[in-house]
């Protein structure tokens, strides 16, 4: 949290984040997260714009490698150091994707996580796929 938190708002409240995405989650979980229920939040609910990012950026040089996101974190863990079933875990209808957000919401400690799947955020963005880079989701 780059602001300061106000304690009388936040204790015994539920909170509610929007963000935009979760990359590494480090940030978010190390200064917003622990800011939020140091001064006592109830309840700390995060709903990300985007689906969870697979692939680092190939525009950006803010997110070098797939080892430093948060989704594949979670991957490595639960296949046991290996990255297996890619296709599982783009798919957010799969047990796998489940278990993965599931696995960044403990990471992460909150309450709930609720990620945007990609065919809302597509629908929600309103134009065609085909004119949209998705790499960092698909992969391609």
């Amino acid at each position: 949290m780059k602001l300061s938190a106000i304690q009388d708002v936040i204790r015994g409240n539920r909170m509610v984040i929007c963000e935009d995405s979760i990359v590494r989650g480090t940030q978010l979980k190390n200064y917003t997260i622990r800011k939020l229920w140091d001064n006592g939040a109830k309840e700390i609910h995060i709903r990300p714009a985007c689906p969870p990012l697979m692939f680092p950026c190939i525009y950006a040089s803010s997110t070098r490698s797939v080892a430093e996101l948060a989704a594949h974190r979670a991957i490595r863990d639960l296949e046991r150091g290996k990255e297996k079933y890619p296709e599982e875990y783009l798919d957010h209808r799969s047990k796998r994707y489940q278990n993965m957000v599931e696995w960044i919401r403990r990471d992460l400690d909150v309450t709930s996580l609720k990620y945007l799947h990609i065919e809302a955020m597509v629908a929600a963005i309103g134009l065609p796929e085909e004119q949209l880079c998705l790499h960092c989701w698909r992969g391609r």
